[in-house]
Parts: structure tokens; sequence; C-alpha cells
């Protein structure tokens, strides 16, 4: 009869900060009412300019449909630091703000000519008069704003401090262990993480499930060998990346909090990596009674570990 599995369960905390750093932006206003965003921000793969598009859309009050990003160069902007660090979202975010906050304040003296009052303030997607009339960003745009007009862009570069508030994420894995083979299977993982004002849903999901694949991969099947100073792992046939059939099912817990990006974001970009192999760990440990300290966790070094104990 085979032996009945071992079954453990295991925690993982980490926390760090999200990065600043410079962040460049231009926002021009056209005259069809559309946005113009010229960011200097590079986008990897992880969404930074849809982030982009929603700040400006959110902080001129128009339809994110109507704003276009560009990705600016060096003879735009200064360099760009890079994309890492967590620092995407707050650099590139605040960034735009900044350049929306400017173009608002160029172009308020016109809509004070346009309404023919006194004073106006800005109100979500237009400015409204000291009596109590209202003129859109797009009405404006359409009735004065010419090709070239000065006042309807702005360019900034700004230093944008990291973040006060860390980066929380804490993770939960079940196991089970195969006592005859040593082979782990990871039953189900869950992932908790303190969230502010979540920008882009779909990237924000994505980064989690991408980050705690990483993690699997790390501390079930990546390994890198070398020997005699060469690396001995030379080819994805041997350095196995973990596929959609080997993760297991993984429940996504945001918990609210507050963050300093852009309208209280908070960065979610690299956190979530760090605990997932510690969590399997853990849990391996918590099946097979015995403190698991190298990783990956290949079925003979989990069956080095059994053997041991019971010999112990």
């Amino acid at each position: 009869q085979p032996l009945t599995p071992l079954v453990g369960r295991g925690i993982a905390i980490a926390g760090r900060n999200m990065g600043g750093g410079p962040g460049s932006s231009s926002v021009t206003v056209n005259p069809d009412g559309t946005i113009t965003a010229v960011t200097a921000a590079p986008d990897v793969g992880t969404g930074t300019h849809t982030v982009v598009a929603a700040v400006v859309a959110e902080s001129l009050g128009v339809p994110v449909e109507r704003v276009r990003v560009v990705h600016g160069d060096t003879d735009t902007f200064p360099n760009d630091t890079e994309a890492g660090a967590s620092r995407m979202t707050n650099a590139a975010g605040h960034a735009a703000i900044a350049a929306c906050d400017q173009v608002k304040e160029q172009l308020a003296p016109l809509a004070q000519e346009a309404l023919g009052v006194e004073t106006v303030a800005w109100e979500r997607g237009g400015w409204r008069g000291n009596d109590g009339r209202y003129l859109s960003l797009e009405e404006l745009a359409t009735e004065l704003i010419r090709p070239g007009e000065a006042a309807a862009s702005a360019r900034v570069t700004i230093n944008v401090s990291p973040g006060k508030e860390p980066e929380r994420s804490i993770q939960a894995a079940e196991v089970e262990v195969d006592p005859e083979t040593g082979q782990v299977l990871v039953r189900k993982l869950v992932a908790a993480q303190a969230v502010g004002t979540i920008i882009n849903e779909t990237a924000h999901q994505g980064q989690i499930e991408g980050s705690v694949v990483q993690g699997y991969g790390f501390a079930l099947t990546e390994e890198l060998m070398v020997e005699d100073g060469r690396v001995a792992t030379s080819h994805l046939g041997e350095y196995k990346l973990p596929t959609i059939t080997d993760v297991p099912p993984l429940t996504t817990v945001n918990v609210p909090w507050a963050g300093d990006g852009p309208f209280n974001a908070q960065a979610v970009g690299e956190t979530p990596v760090v605990p997932t192999p510690a969590a399997i760990a853990n849990a391996v440990a918590d099946a097979i009674g015995v403190p698991v300290m190298e990783l990956p966790l290949s079925a003979e070094r989990v069956l080095g570990l059994i053997e041991r104990k019971a010999h112990q």
C-alpha cells in the first residue's frame, strides 16, 4: 500500500519601500479636446503607459479614450532612471499629475475670459466661474485653443519621493509530500497584499500572479548549476520554468490601505515574489518535520531530508 502523503502548511511575510526618483512628462490639450501625454517612463510590459493614460484622464476629468500616450526620448526629456524599484507608477504618475496641474493653471485665464467672470476654479473636467457657470475643458479647447497654443502645453521634470508607507505581502501555501519519492505538490496558494488605489486592475492582478509564478519556480523547479566555474544548466530543458499546468489555484486578497503613489496608489510590482518560495518551503518543513534550508525543493532533495530524519 502506498504511504499516505504528508500535508503541511506554511506562511511567509515580506515588505519593502516603493521607489522614487526623477520623472518627466508633458501634457498637451489639443484643439479637438483630446490630450497628448508624453512620458519619459519606459514600459517593459507592466502597463506603465496605461497607468499614465489613466492618471492623466483622472487629473483632467476626461475619458481615458481621449488620452494618447507617447514614449518620449532623450531629445525630449532628461534620461529616466530605470524601470524597476517598484517606482514606475509613483514616478511617472506624479510627473503626469504635475504636468496636468500646470496646464490647468495656464488655461485658467482663458477660461476666465471665455466665461467673462472675475475668477474661476477647477472643477472636475473644467472650470466654474464665480457666477456659477461651468466651462468644460473640451469646450474651451474647441473654442479657444489653436495649434501651437503655448498655454495648452506643459512639460515638467520632478524628483518624486520614495514611498514612506512600505509595501506589505503575506502568503500561505498548502502542500502534500510523497514520503516515498519526495515529490512536492502545492495544493493551493493564498497571496494577500496591502494595496492603495488600484489604477490598472488587470496589470495589478498580473503583477501579483506573475510574482507568484516566479516564486513558485524559485521554490520548486529552477536551479542554476555551476560546475568548475561554468554554468552547466545551459537550456530551458534543464532550467525548468513552471507552466500553467504546474501552478496551483491562487487566491488573491487585496487589503485596502493607503500608498504614497498617485491618488494614494501603492506599489505591487516586486514584493509578492518574495514570500512565495518561503511559504512553500515552510509548508514542506511542516509536512516532513525537518527544517528546509536549500532551494529548489526537488524530489531528490526533499527525499534526502526525509531519510535523514528517519536515521536520526
